[in-house]
């Protein structure tokens, strides 16, 4: 990594000429990108040559990147590389560009093998010494490498100023880092992309100087419980809403596993009717009644229940039917089941709220102050929703496995969350 005494021995001896030095140094403003392998050290322990082999691979891979974005490689050293950019929107898409190739080239090496680096990006005034660059912005961009991830990307809050509206990505906010050597704290932000490691559960985007929201990875899952529960209510709710009769009779068919919310009462039967068959052999007694299931006073609905009885040789059995009946209940309709009509709007519900209307809250997540994200960090779309909804259905079934993979996920993710990259977290 580009270590902190070296940039202050540099800054150092900018001065030792006087006062004609000071005056004559060039600066600029500019995007500062720092980079080191992870865990450099062991690797090279472990297999110098290849080790050697695959950094000198590496590092023609990413200059490759930082050129195509119009940056520049100020340094190497070591296992470091220190590079600027004119762009500060360049910068942070070369970053993510070099962490997904890179993530890319390591899964096919074995664990041991593997060549991670972490990447600081700072935006700040620096001093120019021919080729190099010094001063406290680069000293910065080399603490925020510092303190990333392997295969992550931290940004500055003077980064995030600018590319926050401007790339599709996700920014999480790890609060006001104090760093070494540097008197103000650092507002530091984590890009979110596909190739990053997981992120904590529930480290949100925050205004500036609040601390970051985190919510403890088991706790997440019984509050995606009671959000799926609301959101359920709400949508068997507005399917008893739409299943109130109108002149043409009721819009659902309200049958299991709703009966056990209605009371019943017969409202009237007809007189039994019986038949002889196969030679007297077979007899069937045919009862006739017009029932009334009353759904705790908000929706009644009528139905013609007939129950037949057959006797055959002394052995009887007894089936019944029941149909639905008109307004008037006179003539027996024909209407889809409540439990389809309430898993449609349930879908309905969650699609446009989650991909349009609140952009990743459902009423059950707003409830319970939860949020869907893509696993970029980006808000899902529409399309995105829709795949991450119907896909539970497969998460459900067989036994419920799509639902119990959250245990073993760092995210907490769910089978429908991994079909459609994205994750649940706190929404505060």
């Amino acid at each position: 990594m580009v270590r902190g005494t070296a940039i202050r021995a540099r800054s150092h001896a900018s001065f030792r000429c006087g006062p004609l030095l000071v005056h004559s140094v060039k600066r600029k403003l500019t995007t500062i990108f720092c980079a080191d392998v992870v865990g450099y050290s062991r690797l090279m322990g472990a297999d110098e040559h290849g080790t050697l082999k695959r950094l000198k691979e590496y590092r023609e891979l990413m200059q490759a990147f930082i050129e195509r974005h119009h940056g520049r490689v100020v340094s190497w050293s070591g296992d470091a590389v220190l590079a600027d950019f004119a762009s500060v929107v360049e910068s942070v898409q070369c970053a993510v560009e070099i962490q997904r190739e890179l993530k890319a080239q390591n899964e096919s090496l074995p664990e041991r093998e593997r060549m991670d680096f972490r990447i600081g990006i700072n935006l700040g005034d620096v001093m120019l010494d021919d080729h190099d660059i010094f001063g406290e912005g680069v000293n910065i961009a080399s603490r925020l490498q510092g303190l990333a991830t392997p295969g992550g990307i931290l940004i500055s809050g003077s980064v995030h100023d600018q590319v926050k509206n401007k790339l599709s990505l996700g920014f999480s906010f790890m609060g006001n880092q104090q760093v070494k050597n540097i008197a103000e704290q650092v507002p530091v932000f984590v890009v979110a992309h596909d190739a990053a490691p997981s992120l904590p559960i529930g480290v949100t985007t925050v205004g500036r100087g609040e601390a970051p929201v985190k919510l403890k990875a088991p706790a997440l899952l019984p509050l995606r419980l009671g959000a799926g529960i609301i959101d359920a209510f709400l949508a068997c709710a507005l399917a008893f809403g739409l299943a109130v009769a109108t002149q043409a009779g009721p819009l659902f068919t309200i049958g299991a596993p709703f009966t056990w919310l209605a009371s019943e009462r017969t409202i009237a039967t007809d007189l039994p009717t019986f038949e002889i068959a196969d030679g007297g052999t077979t007899s069937r007694t045919t009862v006739r009644s017009t029932v009334e299931r009353n759904f705790l006073g908000f929706v009644r609905q009528s139905y013609r229940r007939t129950v037949v009885e057959t006797k055959r040789n002394g052995a009887g059995e007894q089936t019944s039917r029941e149909a639905l009946l008109d307004g008037g209940r006179k003539n027996e309709i024909t209407r889809p089941p409540l439990y389809a009509a309430a898993l449609a709007i349930y879908m309905l519900l969650l699609i446009l709220t989650e991909g349009l209307l609140t952009r990743g809250a459902s009423p059950g997540k707003l409830v319970m102050g939860l949020r869907v994200s893509g696993t970029d960090g980006a808000p899902v779309g529409l399309v995105q929703a829709a795949v991450r909804n119907f896909s539970k259905i497969v998460s459900v079934a067989p036994a419920l496995l799509g639902i119990l993979m959250a245990l073993a996920s760092k995210r907490r993710q769910m089978l429908h969350d991994v079909f459609s990259g994205s994750y649940v977290h706190d929404a505060k």
